[in-house]
């Protein structure tokens, strides 16, 4: 199965999180956040467990910024400490490499408790494999931006964007949301023009 891009590439080690004895010291967090986490002793110790398991996936080099950073968000916001191990691989593994994918897996968890875990319905719950191509994106905001093309024509910027990355996002669930708005930017400002000063002032109620 092929995984998608954003969890593949070079793996430098720019883990955001060292253990040091019952220390961790922040790197890619800010040391105000650093500390925070030293003071939650729950958090520590299950950021320390998914940490343990993510090096026994890969290693301490093979543990890279994007991976530490969910992992954080994992151990975070997990309830059920006995998925731990689970998840943490899981992320390790690059199955689960988005914030987005994360949300699924930790609501899927959360509604399938008991033992042993549907591996196929997990995978298909939160994306595991789904690729994403800039193709795929670009026409998925061309045929939103055509449905809406009369009323943007007619409003220009004045009309509400928020719809177009509303319906773009549904149609491609598993896409990085940064990636889907620069499309629907970059498509409106081919289709409207740069703003104009009407562009600029408040649309009358």
């Amino acid at each position: 199965m092929n995984y998608c891009s954003r969890c593949t590439g070079s793996h430098t080690h720019t883990f955001p999180f060292l253990c040091s004895g019952n220390s961790l010291v922040g790197g890619g967090l800010s040391e105000q956040k650093a500390k925070e986490t030293l003071k939650n002793e729950a958090l520590s110790s299950a950021l320390k467990d998914a940490i343990t398991q993510a090096h026994s996936v890969h290693g301490a080099s093979g543990v890279d910024k994007a991976m530490g950073t969910l992992l954080y968000s994992m151990a975070s916001r997990l309830k059920d400490t006995n998925r731990l191990v689970f998840l943490s691989v899981s992320i390790a593994q690059r199955k689960i490499c988005t914030e987005l994918q994360l949300a699924a897996a930790l609501d899927f968890l959360k509604s399938h408790r008991q033992d042993p875990i549907n591996m196929k319905e997990f995978e298909e719950a939160c994306g595991v494999g789904v690729v994403i191509t800039p193709e795929q994106i670009e026409d998925a905001v061309e045929s939103v931006i055509k449905k809406h093309k009369e009323l943007l024509l007619k409003e220009r910027y004045h009309f509400n964007m928020g719809l177009l990355m509303g319906e773009a996002r549904a149609a491609m669930k598993w896409a990085d949301g940064k990636v889907i708005k620069n499309e629907v930017d970059l498509q409106v400002l081919h289709l409207l023009g740069p703003k104009t000063e009407a562009d600029l002032e408040k649309k009358s109620k």
